[in-house]
């Protein structure tokens, strides 16, 4: 019997400290899975939340500028990314309020505006298409230069509301997603 003692007491202090360590002290610490434990709740300020920012939703299709009658009922206002020498880029742009998921009117926003590595256009709200309109939302256009270089055309697109809050929108950096010119040259259609 005295054989055993020496291993009974050996397997109690074992199980003891692996009780102990496993134990979550008083007032947090580490549990069981040695997952931290959840703190309580911060206590409430009488600060109100930030007003919920602006979110901007938005494409770019292709405009009627010098093309020719016949692809004008096929390629206007279909969604691209890629653009030749002097064709017609449209941005169509939905404003939405991110607190109610509304989307927002000239009467709402103060200033939309897409920035290009060049210049800056301010958008225009309005009926689309203009002849029997399905829908309100916002446009810019912007005819490629001949002279501007081909590759990507990286642009941010910044709303204002009436209210102060604000938005931004970026194209993903992902080269062939973005908003590319192309090497080809459209010919120049006058009007």
């Amino acid at each position: 019997m005295t054989r055993w003692l020496p291993t009974t007491f050996m397997v109690l202090l074992v199980a003891a400290l692996v009780a102990a360590c496993s134990a979550t002290p008083p007032g947090g610490g580490a549990t069981p899975t040695g997952v931290p434990a959840t703190s309580p709740p911060a206590a409430a300020t009488d600060e109100p939340p930030p007003p919920a920012a602006l979110v901007i939703q938005a494409d770019t299709v292709l405009g009627p500028k010098n093309l020719t009658e016949a692809e004008r009922g096929k390629k206007i206002c279909i969604q691209l990314n890629k653009f030749a020498h002097n064709e017609q880029i449209v941005w169509r742009v939905r404003v939405v309020d991110g607190a109610t998921g509304q989307p927002l009117d000239d009467k709402a926003i103060s200033a939309l505006q897409v920035k290009l590595p060049t210049e800056t256009l301010s958008f225009r709200y309005g009926p689309h298409p203009s002849k029997d309109p399905l829908e309100h939302f916002w446009t810019v256009s912007w005819v490629v230069p001949e002279a501007f270089p081909s590759g990507t055309v990286p642009y941010t697109i910044l709303a204002t509301g009436a209210d102060g809050r604000s938005g931004k929108f970026e194209q993903f950096k992902i080269p062939f997603a973005m908003l590319t010119v192309t090497d080809d040259i459209r010919p120049v259609i006058p009007e």
